[in-house]
């Protein structure tokens, strides 16, 4: 859900449309009607999670385009552990991509959990505290349980919130520490 609702947004505010890539089938670039998305979205993911490689693409290609103020802002929907081209779990990689090989101070990333199994992302989870420019966003019932845990229990965080923390939690630092505890450092 939440990412059909990037989508939707990200199509009003950019006139050019966004680019959307899968990891094993090629991109759809300059989207300007979510509805042409949808039906790409209703085929299941199939092979390996070709993440590091993917994601070095986009960067190098928005990195040519980048002028002036320009910054970029990447969603990645993923349900776990980044892969090589041979299938093997290879988050070093992807680390190195993310803090040696984007430029972070325009490449803004959001990573969009979607699994229940919270050990196939605790590697994001600890970028979300480590890297600048990052954030992990879970599903709705969880990032409110995370945000009361850290805040309080009363504290208020509605739907609306919650798209808002997933659309700026990577731009606005205050955003992306909503779910963190005061302790939580980011390194440079």
């Amino acid at each position: 859900a939440i990412v059909q609702i990037i989508i939707d947004i990200g199509t009003i505010f950019d006139s050019n449309g966004v680019d959307v890539h899968f990891l094993n089938r090629p991109p759809m670039l300059n989207v300007t009607d979510p509805r042409q998305v949808v039906e790409s979205f209703n085929k299941r993911p199939n092979g390996y999670t070709p993440l590091t490689s993917a994601l070095r693409g986009i960067f190098q290609s928005a990195a040519s385009k980048l002028r002036g103020n320009k910054r970029l802002l990447v969603f990645v929907a993923t349900d776990g552990e980044p892969t090589d081209n041979h299938g093997y779990v290879d988050i070093q990689s992807l680390e190195n991509l993310m803090q040696h090989e984007r430029q972070s101070n325009t490449m803004y990333v959001t990573f969009l959990a979607c699994t229940d199994d919270p050990a196939s992302v605790r590697y994001l989870n600890q970028w979300d505290r480590t890297m600048i420019n990052v954030d992990v966003v879970d599903d709705y019932k969880s990032e409110r349980e995370e945000v009361r845990r850290t805040k309080g229990f009363n504290y208020p965080f509605s739907f609306g919130d919650y798209v808002v923390k997933a659309l700026m939690g990577a731009v606005d630092p205050g955003m992306d520490s909503l779910d963190e505890y005061a302790n939580s450092t980011r390194n440079g």
